[in-house]
């Protein structure tokens, strides 16, 4: 089993493309919405310790692992925090695109310190009203916005966005969607935190648009810190995509996520002794 978790601002239906290749290929691909992206999960606590139990919870009511977990943006933060959290036992291999791990993040940036203007958006997403009165100017102009820079040159279909923007129309949801960036650096996370910078148990691979405007592919490939992951990273660029990549280009995406998934199954194999 996959379990596919979104980012922001973003929905389940970001892997609309990934579910039938991974279904092809035998993986049952579920992707769930992530707390504060419908009225009915609008829940006060977003912090990444809690995310990453909601997956691990998820994974155990889907059948109980171990399962692969793929995650693209804010869901790679998630399912690196379940894969330490959860350990083998339920999570036995992670796909994430466009966020390195954190602990070799910050190490990067004083490599990278253009990374930092990337990043500026999470400095003024720490005032609700802020977030709010940006990313909801106009038709949700901010929205459009970050699409646009993140993943520059790509047009997305309109099913996805439109899709985006009806979900985080309301001053409700952007605050909801929004409160991931502010709960990650209030008082009580200390525990997100600790899950965050602990070494991922099980192999990753990180696929990275290398004209990702959120996350520099340079800076990405720095972050790459084989200490984090004892138990394998492999990190692959994609040419010609952004921060969506899996949108942008989901044939190469899902050719590289099902060769590495099946390679990763024949080492275990062949050192279990199995045929």
């Amino acid at each position: 089993m996959v379990l596919a978790l979104h980012g922001f601002p973003d929905l389940p239906l970001t892997w609309r493309h990934q579910g039938p290749s991974f279904a092809k290929a035998g993986f049952r691909l579920v992707a769930p919405t992530l707390r504060g992206y419908a009225p009915s999960l609008r829940l006060p606590d977003v912090r990444v310790a809690t995310l990453a139990r909601d997956a691990l919870s998820q994974i155990t009511q889907l059948g109980g692992g171990p399962a692969v977990i793929l995650g693209h943006d804010w869901g790679a933060v998630i399912a690196y925090a379940a894969a330490s959290l959860g350990g083998p036992a339920q999570v036995r291999a992670l796909v994430t695109l466009a966020v390195p791990h954190l602990g070799g993040a910050l190490g990067a940036l004083m490599y990278h310190p253009a990374q930092l203007i990337r990043s500026g958006y999470m400095l003024r997403f720490q005032r609700e009203a802020a977030a709010r009165a940006w990313l909801g100017a106009g038709d949700l102009d901010g929205v459009r916005a970050l699409w646009a820079r993140w993943s520059p040159g790509y047009t997305p279909e309109p099913e996805a966005l439109n899709a985006v923007l009806d979900a985080l129309r309301s001053p409700e949801a952007l605050t909801a969607t929004t409160a991931y960036y502010r709960q990650a650096v209030r008082p009580g996370a200390g525990e997100s935190w600790r899950l965050m910078l602990a070494a991922v148990p099980c192999p990753a691979l990180l696929l990275m648009g290398e004209d990702d405007g959120c996350i520099g592919w340079d800076f990405a490939r720095r972050s790459a810190k084989p200490e984090y992951f004892p138990a394998g990273l492999t990190v692959t660029g994609l040419a010609n995509a952004g921060h969506f990549a899996h949108q942008e280009r989901p044939d190469e995406v899902n050719t590289a996520a099902l060769a590495w998934l099946q390679r990763l199954g024949q080492s275990a194999h062949s050192h279990s002794g199995e045929p």
